[in-house]
């Protein structure tokens, strides 16, 4: 199923949008979770800085022995599991081993650490209670107004121990996740409102207006009426539109013009046709007077066979070559000597085989053309003597190798000369004319032309009555 444009631009850029999202969720995540490991960090300093100041404080005034209650006090503080005192292996050198209650002697971890004298964190957050450990060194110094360097016998910038403290963290991890779920909600929101807006913004700006264009290029085409004032937010889409319209214009102005040019072509063709119609009329009507057939031969040939293209199914093409091609079908006669063709009396057999020439001549005379109309009229001049059964002339050619055009000319060829008068004999009744014709289908004629004229004989009556009768 073919999707629109929108859902191949949402569908296309939905999956790089996505993840461009989340990367930035991962980077805020990472950043949300670092500012809240910073602050837990600095809380976690103020206690550390607190608790070396109570000790101090104690030292100095040689309370030794309430550090422990001191210490007591400050782990039943909120959020704060356990507070233990390091001491490093120089203060043990100096105060002896003994540890009073919350302090311990460093191991091998806790002198790493006191080595590197920067504070350490370790954070358990995936338990169901999120804890903080932090181990903080302090620092052994003779500035300002406490001088470590009085009571200890330790260098300057020494590690005297630490505080390792363990915070409860759980209200500030849950805290943090769901500051962080409500954030990721917010872009959640702002990214699908986006995305809808980038459909509706498509939908809106793009789709619309490009349908639009198409219907536009519709009416362009078919010249139906156009809105000239069609306009569209985005400047491309009101150019294209304006080139569409200004085409429209243009390919109508060119197509009045092809119509003129077409209407004056037709024009001159159809004089062509029709003085060439008439010439091949003339052509056919000067061989018909040198020959001495009866007047108007020529017209009724023509007549009888349009009549008889008609009855057949002849298209009008056809029938308008047929026609026009008609009127040649005796042309080779004038080729033929008038001691031959005027002879009043009975022909032996040397002069009916030079009068059969006739076909051959008018062949070649008219073979030479390329138009449809002159290949015809040689077509019938060179087998209008044929017959249906092959021993006419002057190839015998035998049933439909004989071009309809010769079969149908024959017809009404030998209609009218038996049906009129001539040097050589009186005028047949229609009567007679029609058993003849009946005697010889299937024989000289085409059967199937003999059966559809006979149907319709009375036509070709009123056509005999109208250019032989009347025009006498």
């Amino acid at each position: 199923m073919k999707k629109n444009i929108t859902r191949i631009t949402v569908g296309k850029s939905l999956p790089l949008f996505l993840f461009f999202i989340l990367c930035i969720l991962i980077i805020i995540g990472f950043n949300f979770r670092t500012l809240v490991m910073a602050s837990m960090e600095e809380r976690v300093l103020s206690i550390a800085d607190m608790a070396k100041a109570g000790l101090t404080a104690h030292m100095k005034a040689g309370l030794m022995d309430k550090r422990a209650y001191f210490i007591h006090e400050i782990t039943n503080a909120p959020h704060i599991k356990s507070i233990k005192i390091i001491r490093s292996d120089a203060v043990c050198k100096q105060f002896g081993t003994q540890c009073f209650v919350g302090e311990q002697r460093a191991d091998d971890f806790l002198n790493n650490i006191l080595t590197l004298k920067k504070p350490y964190y370790e954070m358990s957050e995936w338990s169901e209670k999120a804890t903080m450990r932090a181990i903080v060194p302090y620092i052994a110094s003779s500035k300002g107004n406490l001088n470590c360097l009085q009571c200890h016998h330790i260098s300057e910038n020494a590690a005297l121990g630490a505080i390792d403290i363990e915070l409860d963290v759980t209200e500030y991890r849950n805290r943090a996740w769901n500051y962080l779920l409500i954030l990721f909600g917010v872009v959640a929101f702002f990214s699908i409102l986006i995305a809808i807006n980038t459909s509706r913004i498509i939908e809106q700006f793009v789709r619309k207006p490009l349908l639009n264009l198409i219907l536009l290029a519709k009416t362009v085409f078919f010249h139906t009426e156009t809105k000239e004032s069609i306009q569209y937010e985005c400047e491309e889409f009101n150019e294209v539109a304006l080139q569409f319209i200004q085409f429209g214009k243009e390919l109508k102005e060119r197509e009045i013009r092809m119509d003129k040019a077409t209407l004056k072509f037709q024009s001159l063709n159809s004089e062509i046709d029709t003085t060439l119609q008439e010439t091949l009329f003339a052509m056919g009507e000067a061989e018909e007077t040198r020959s001495k057939e009866t007047r108007h031969h020529t017209r009724r040939v023509v007549e009888y066979s349009r009549l008889l293209g008609k009855l057949v199914g002849m298209n009008e093409h056809d029938l308008d070559i047929l026609v026009s091609a008609a009127p040649l079908h005796d042309i080779g006669k004038i080729g033929i000597p008038d001691s031959i063709l005027l002879k009043a009396g009975v022909l032996d057999d040397k002069e009916r085989t030079i009068i059969k020439t006739h076909t051959l001549l008018g062949y070649n005379i008219l073979k030479h053309s390329e138009r449809d109309v002159l290949q015809s009229a040689a077509t019938i001049a060179y087998e209008h003597h044929e017959q249906w059964d092959g021993l006419g002339y002057p190839r015998g050619l035998k049933g439909e190798e004989i071009h309809i055009f010769g079969r149908i000319v024959a017809i009404a060829d030998v209609f009218d000369a038996l049906g009129t008068v001539r040097v050589y004999k009186e005028a047949w009744s229609l009567e007679k004319v029609r058993e003849y014709l009946q005697e010889e289908s299937g024989k000289s004629f085409d059967p199937h032309l003999i059966d559809l004229m006979l149907l319709h004989y009375s036509e070709f009556e009123i056509l005999y009555e109208k250019y032989y009768i009347n025009l006498k």
